[in-house]
């Protein structure tokens, strides 16, 4: 956990974790926090805190409701749609650990703007510990995306739903200006061959959307036990896109040689429908599209500049290209 640091309204913090636990079966009416809260992490779209109540240990993760990168009402809509992922979850026989659900938390106006969950024991999978070497992290990630995409999405009715692999694909093209590939050639030939390794749609599956080492967590007493955290990007989609958010068009993924072809391998040895590594290279490149994208936006929060993502597009589609030269016809310059 980090230090607690100047800056954060801790009273404030501390109303909505009364106020929000005075609801809860198991707590009193006049229910007082008396431990300490601590900031245990701080993500793109969420700020988490750590407090232990009673004899729990839970966990706080507010809203980044000015963060730039989205708006109110869309961050409101985020924790609400957390929180029903999280009761799914726990209807469902999942073989990983997952957060237990408590309440949401609401503002004055009543709002939802943070949920509390229990605490899950654990350090992340890429922290330097027994076994857990860049090729074990790749398998087990791939083990969790098997089962994610495993989950009945009849559970799920509360995400965005596509129906195939192709849908997601297209809606993804789709929604980037059309003025981009127009400006960058890199942009122009990914989409040219994104469009030319459509592969015959794949039933959509529940995605978990942000399978990477940290959100994996290995239990410390027992390193056999994984937990899976941080629900807030699930949505239904094409399998393919977890591992792709793992991978990210990188030559060598987590450090691994050739880590995109073992990472799909250890997914296909449990997965129920197959998937191939240009499946994958596609939303690497969509993802990098996007972020070209944003990258030509006047008020984005940081960042590098269009020139950067599309090198990066050149590279990706490099190697995309190579991973089966004979079939992936040739892209026009």
């Amino acid at each position: 956990m980090t230090r607690r640091r100047s800056g954060t309204n801790w009273s404030r913090l501390r109303s909505l974790i009364e106020s929000s636990l005075r609801q809860q079966p198991g707590f009193q009416g006049n229910f007082q926090l008396k431990e300490k809260i601590w900031i245990l992490g701080d993500g793109l779209f969420h700020k988490s805190y750590a407090f232990e109540a009673g004899d729990q240990k839970l966990v706080l993760r507010l809203a980044r409701l000015e963060c730039g990168l989205q708006s109110r009402t869309e961050a409101i809509a985020g924790v609400r749609r957390e929180s029903k992922t999280l009761q799914a979850l726990q209807s469902l026989e999942f073989p990983f650990a997952i957060p237990e659900l408590i309440c949401l938390v609401t503002d004055d106006s009543g709002e939802s703007i943070g949920l509390i969950e229990s605490a899950v024991e654990g350090l992340p999978l890429n922290y330097l510990s027994r076994g857990f070497n860049a090729e074990s992290q790749l398998k087990t990630i791939a083990q969790a995306a098997s089962a994610t995409h495993r989950l009945p999405k009849s559970k799920f009715t509360h995400l965005a739903q596509r129906a195939d692999s192709r849908t997601h694909v297209l809606e993804e093209l789709n929604v980037l200006p059309a003025s981009l590939f127009g400006e960058f050639g890199e942009a122009a030939m990914a989409r040219e061959w994104i469009l030319c390794n459509l592969a015959e749609a794949r039933t959509s599956t529940v995605l978990h959307g942000d399978l990477l080492p940290q959100n994996l967590l290995f239990a410390i007493a027992d390193d056999r036990e994984i937990a899976v955290v941080d629900w807030e990007c699930a949505q239904i989609g094409d399998a393919a896109y977890d591992l792709a958010i793992v991978t990210r068009g990188v030559r060598r993924p987590l450090g691994v040689a050739n880590g995109l072809q073992q990472l799909v391998s250890f997914y296909n040895e449990t997965a129920e429908q197959q998937i191939s590594p240009s499946a994958v290279a596609v939303h690497e490149l969509l993802l990098h599209l996007h972020w070209l994208a944003e990258s030509q936006t006047e008020n984005r929060p940081g960042g590098h500049g269009p020139e950067h993502y599309a090198g990066l597009l050149g590279s990706i589609l490099r190697r995309a290209l190579a991973l089966d030269a004979n079939r992936i016809p040739r892209i026009s310059q």
